[in-house]
């Protein structure tokens, strides 16, 4: 309760500063929609000045959001006109009009820029994007201005990026949430949702445009997510002709990973296609020491060590055309394959509670593991003779077979018996396939209307096969208390609709979703089936208000869900380490959320702070939850906690010193309670911050020197709490050739302290593991770059940016 009235004090006291912000009622407002006269698709980042007409003087100015929209208000009677400027286009000033009290809103419609004839070498260099935008549902973190992320992967790219943090095994969680949903270019990804830790580990960061970050999405998107969606938007060229650009880094340690992408775009249709590949090394140590009360043992110290060297390959292509003047269609597909060779040594040490040695042992794993996931991606949309007026229909289906073989050895030193050797197969193979139908109208220059309909198939197979090798026969023999088979299948069909109204400077978008959900999961080795059926609505609002010329606040609420996936469900155990085994949980139910955010965002100059209060109330929240299958072997599962709430503040400063250094920063505050008095956890409290600092160096034109830092506090668990962790980055690039061609030297994590550290304490356990692996790198690449040199991808930029 002390969270909840800390939350609603915040957003009384900022309620209170916009009433003493808001303007004299008889000011006027001006506003309008800057498009592009060619793709008659939004411009953002576009300069808009309001002068008055008898000498030209400035009386203030905006850059237009994600929308294209501006809207100034508080502006004093007379006659004005407007200017609109961006780099690539040809500069425009609209027709005299006057402010009056007879007329206090002036509508200028949509203004439409063409573009100019300016050499884009020019262009490239004094338009850089900055790193780190907002609008007015998301944050836009540019890939291009990070020099130490573009040499690694996805998930250490992610480190860097606002409201994210990333653990030493690649899980993503946003504010202290892992239930994050990802989407590739404006949808949703069946290829990085299944096994994201996986696959953002190996995806090659230099394919990457931009990450999205959304918060509290609106009913548009499916709610499949408690803590928000993070957008990755590859790069898409839509330029005329042939161009492309090829990359290449070399690692310490053997590493090394590349990357080609190609674009044709001849007029009416566009060809797109690229091919990275990874190679990493990993090495990894882990220490695990536990206590156990009322067992045969009372200490187990557990040291492993082990040694991976995945091979990751990532093909995408695509066809687009342009089939007359309102409609389009296309086809796309995308492949990821990665094969694993891992070796593994973990040391066994059990005493008793006089520390007397009971047992000791090393266990050796071997192991072959592959993972492929193919997806392909067609639509067609139609566009009504009203602007922005489409019909867009779509299909997605993927395929996604894993395989993994193990072979163990057990070496037993205390008692001295003879070695003992057992192996495992698990195959497991996901399918997903959804279609769509979407409908935008702009009923008009104020109310726009969206709605849709999906359904969704998702099935997946899980067969898992254990054998004990028999020394008397000389054979494995299967281990029929150990194999196992789990099925499961699920079907979701959702209805949504939004609303987005302006009423001057207050904008409302209002949505609802609703979804149906039957899911049955198939326990095939016991013979039975467990089924569960449920609907349930998703409402969103958004707020914004133009408090002044450089303020706006934001207000915006959602309702989320987070339902298990086939591995959260599944029952049976995985026994590749004996002392830790893990399983799914079939009567997991889904888990809720309400999610209030409450932001504001100051401009001014080279300057922007967008500081955010932000409050979750969450039941029925996923835990990993610890507890002793007996004397030597402790079982991890998923489990429902009661409730959960989080609430804090979370501000991103970015400002600029004469175009010579950069610098953005985030910093988050927030208090966590957790009620596991369900599970025998009770009541507990923490506050938690996290922050991550970006400096960039533009010694000249063309050299650049960055670093970047992230660091994040102890975290609460139902059982216990992780520990704080700290990165430190470093980066250099060197432009050749008017930018044709570029070097980028990078270090991650210079002093290695990356680490992982959890405790469990109950009454009965107390447990602390520590993992550390190899995260110092060093990598040293080239990027060419060939083909006409690309313009801003103004079309694909809008579209991702709006949602669509």
């Amino acid at each position: 309760m002390h969270l909840i009235r800390r939350v609603l004090f915040l957003l009384s006291f900022a309620s209170a500063v916009s009433a003493l912000w808001a303007e004299d009622s008889s000011l006027g407002n001006i506003q309008g929609v800057v498009i592009d006269e060619a793709t008659r698709l939004p411009l953002q980042f576009v300069n808009v000045t309001l002068r008055k007409s008898g000498d030209s003087t400035a009386v203030t100015g905006q850059i237009t959001d994600s929308a294209g929209v501006f809207a100034m208000h508080g502006v004093p009677a007379g006659e004005y006109y407007v200017t609109q400027q961006m780099i690539g286009y040809r500069p425009r000033k609209s027709p005299a009009f006057r402010i009056s009290p007879d007329r206090l809103t002036v509508n200028l419609g949509k203004i439409a820029l063409a573009t100019s004839e300016i050499q884009m070498d020019e262009v490239q260099i004094s338009a850089e994007k900055m790193l780190f935008t907002t609008s007015i549902d998301r944050k836009i973190y540019n890939v291009e201005r990070d020099l130490t992320g573009k040499s690694g992967s996805v998930s250490e790219l992610l480190q860097h990026v606002p409201s994210v943090q990333v653990d030493i095994d690649g899980n993503v969680s946003l504010r202290g949430s892992s239930n994050v949903m990802f989407m590739v270019n404006g949808r949703p990804s069946p290829l990085v949702n299944r096994n994201s830790s996986t696959v953002l580990e190996q995806m090659p960061a230099n394919s990457i445009e931009r990450i999205e970050v959304l918060t509290n999405p609106s009913a548009e998107f499916k709610p499949d997510a408690a803590a928000g969606i993070i957008n990755i938007v590859m790069k898409k060229n839509t330029t005329a002709g042939m161009n492309g650009s090829v990359a290449g880094n070399m690692g310490d340690s053997e590493r090394y990973n590349s990357n080609l992408s190609l674009n044709y775009n001849p007029g009416k249709y566009n060809l797109y296609g690229s091919y990275g590949i990874r190679r990493n090394n990993r090495n990894r140590t882990t220490t695990d020491d536990r206590q156990q009360a009322d067992t045969s043992f009372a200490f187990l110290s557990q040291r492993t060590s082990g040694h991976a060297r995945p091979l990751m390959q990532t093909a995408s292509g695509g066809w687009d055309y342009q089939a007359g003047k309102h409609d389009q269609f296309g086809l796309s597909g995308s492949y990821f394959g990665s094969g694993v060779d891992r070796t593994e040594n973990a040391d066994n040490i059990l005493s008793d509670a006089n520390r007397t040695l009971t047992s000791s042992y090393v266990r050796n794993r071997n192991q072959d593991q592959s993972y492929k996931e193919a997806e392909v991606t067609g639509f067609y949309e139609h566009g009504f003779a009203k602007e922005e007026h489409s019909l867009r229909f779509e299909f997605t289906s993927s395929y996604a077979p894993e395989r993994e073989d193990n072979q163990f050895t057990n070496i037993y030193r205390t008692p001295a018996i003879s070695n003992t050797f057992d192996k495992s197969r698990l195959k497991e193979t996901e399918s997903n396939h959804q279609v769509s139908v979407d409908y935008a109208n702009p009923l008009s220059e104020t109310t726009s209307l969206k709605a849709g309909y999906s359904a969704e198939i998702q099935t997946g197979d899980f067969d898992n096969h254990i054998e004990n090798f028999d020394a008397a026969q000389q054979v494995y023999v299967v281990d029929t208390a150990k194999t196992n088979r789990f099925r499961s299948h699920q079907i979701t069909h959702a209805l949504y609709s939004t609303w987005r109204q302006s009423f001057g400077k207050l904008g409302v978008l209002a949505g609802l979703r609703g979804e149906y959900v039957d899911l049955t999961s198939n326990l095939v080795t016991l013979d039975s089936s467990i089924s569960q059926s449920y609907a349930n609505v998703y409402p969103s609002l958004h707020l914004s208000y133009g408090v002044s010329k450089p303020v706006e606040l934001q207000l915006s609420y959602s309702k989320r869900t987070r339902r298990p996936d086939i591995d959260d469900l599944n029952p049976f155990p995985e026994y590749s380490d004996p002392r830790n085994v893990r399983s799914g949980n079939p009567k997991l139910r889904p888990e809720y959320v309400h999610s209030l955010e409450l932001g504001c965002q100051y401009r001014q100059g080279e300057i922007s702070v967008t500081p955010a209060l932000f409050y979750r109330y969450t039941y029925n929240r996923f835990t990993w939850v610890t507890r002793a299958l007996n004397d030597s072997v402790l079982l991890t599962t998923h489990d429902n906690l009661s409730n959960d709430q989080a609430g804090g503040l979370e501000v991103n400063v970015t400002a600029g010193v004469a175009k010579v250094v950069s610098l953005h920063g985030t910093a988050s505050v927030y208090e966590n309670q957790i009620d596991a008095s369900n599970l025998t956890g009770g009541r507990r409290t923490v506050n938690t911050w996290s922050s991550n600092l970006t400096m960039d160096i533009n010694a000249t034109e063309t050299t650049r020197l960055q670093l970047s830092s992230n660091y994040r506090s102890s975290m609460l668990t139902a059982q216990g709490h992780m520990s704080p962790s700290y990165t430190l980055n470093a980066g250099f690039r060197q432009q050749f050739y008017n930018g044709k061609l570029s070097l980028l030297v990078t270090v991650t994590d210079i002093f290695h302290t990356m680490k992982r550290e959890f405790t469990v304490d109950t009454a009965t356990l107390h447990e602390t593991a520590v993992t550390t692996f190899d995260s110092r790198v060093i990598y040293a690449g080239l990027t060419f770059r060939f083909g006409k040199a690309p313009k801003k991808s103004r079309d694909e930029q809008i579209r991702y940016d709006s949602g669509e």
